[in-house]
């Protein structure tokens, strides 16, 4: 999940990776207003993998992301909806990937995302960077997940 930190005219974007059970912010990363979502993605997933289970070396764990985080980076086995652009989804592989999200909302695994979310939003509670200096805006959503992890 990612949110926006503001100081005056100049935002700092940072994306959290949290675990559903621990609660604890896994890994992040930190861009400029015109990065994506998606350009997260493959930062916060390896950041995330070494704390995910595996089952005779295979990823045992599943992704979970909003819309903001579809791309070219999302692997099969991810939980995370396909933009509908215009209502349809042509390509196979982005329909399998809304039925797979369709079948976990209803089994309620998508419905985990909810904790990452809080997550978010306490990190985001008095969300103005109150650095002056780029490199410590930049660091300043890394120290409030760290501050997170322990208050957890």
């Amino acid at each position: 999940m990612a949110h926006l930190c503001k100081r005056s005219s100049e935002y700092i974007k940072s994306g959290y990776a949290v675990g559903t059970q621990s609660q604890f912010v896994l890994g992040w990363c930190i861009g400029s207003t015109y990065t994506c979502d998606v350009t997260f993605l493959l930062s916060l997933r390896r950041q995330a993998n070494g704390y995910g289970h595996r089952i005779h070396r295979q990823r045992a764990w599943v992704l979970l992301g909003d819309k903001g985080f579809d791309g070219n980076a999302v692997q099969q086995g991810d939980l995370i909806p396909p933009i509908r652009r215009g209502g349809n989804l042509l390509a196979s592989v982005r329909r399998a990937r809304a039925e797979l999200v369709a079948a976990a909302r209803l089994d309620g695994l998508y419905g985990q995302r909810w904790k990452c979310e809080t997550v978010n939003s306490v990190i985001k509670f008095g969300s103005t960077v109150r650095s002056r200096t780029l490199r410590l805006q930049q660091r300043e959503p890394a120290v409030k997940a760290v501050i997170y992890n322990l208050h957890v």
